[in-house]
């Protein structure tokens, strides 16, 4: 073996050293992507559908400016949407969303206990895979410090079955459903910090370790064709 090809073979197992490990988390992370589809991963068979009503049934007394002058700031759009039954304005500001009754001017949001409970005994009646017992599931209210699962905004509900630890989480001045996490999902979550080496969670791709690792799989990739090219000129590429 001539001396290049010698310092080729010796860098190339260097690399392959140091970037084993991190090829052997990025091959089985992504077999395990592989494995679930996407929508498995969000919890879209878990997520609860729940019926409202239709707004073609309900009285609507009061107008959007209306309902707009309750809420703190300037609103960028008002939307009428059926909950619970009741007519409801969604007033979206440059900081927050706030629900007001469209039939009596009622602040909503963001929901109380009681409400919250009739939107609960709802989501408990729904049939099929996002039925969650109710003596098994327990609500929490979170204003601050929310799983880092969770990453929407606050306050929030949350739904948590004890036995399968899912966990449904509303936006609580809305009503919706903003995240279904269920233990897929967190493995998903702790392999893809790995898969892209980015253990903040704030999925970056543009991380000095990224870029490192990168090039040092492209170093082993180039070291490889070099030694390949040098066995094939001297006939003992397959031996």
């Amino acid at each position: 073996m001539s001396l290049v090809a010698r310092r080729f073979s010796r860098l190339h197992k260097i690399v392959g050293v140091v970037v084993g490990i991190q090829l052997f988390f990025w091959t089985v992370s992504g077999l395990f992507f592989t494995l679930f589809p996407i929508e498995v991963i969000r919890g879209d068979p878990w997520r609860p559908k729940i019926e409202h009503g239709s707004l073609e049934t309900m009285a609507i007394e009061i107008a959007a400016a209306e309902a707009a002058a309750k809420v703190d700031g300037v609103w960028l759009n008002a939307e009428l949407q059926p909950f619970l039954d009741r007519p409801v304005w969604v007033i979206t500001t440059s900081e927050t969303k706030q629900m007001i009754d469209a039939a009596t001017g009622d602040v909503w949001s963001p929901l109380d206990p009681i409400s919250f409970r009739a939107l609960q005994r709802r989501f408990a009646d729904s049939e099929g895979e996002a039925r969650i017992p109710g003596t098994e599931a327990t609500a929490t209210y979170l204003t601050d410090k929310a799983p880092r699962e969770y990453g929407g905004s606050l306050p929030a509900w949350v739904i948590e079955d004890a036995r399968t630890q899912q966990r449904i989480y509303f936006d609580a001045t809305t009503g919706a459903v903003r995240s279904v996490r269920t233990n897929r999902w967190r493995i998903f979550d702790i392999l893809w910090r790995f898969h892209i080496m980015d253990v903040t969670g704030e999925d970056r791709f543009d991380t000095w370790w990224m870029k490192l690792f990168a090039f040092l799989g492209l170093t082993m990739v180039v070291t490889g064709a070099v030694l390949m090219v040098d066995r094939a000129r001297k006939g003992r590429l397959l031996r």
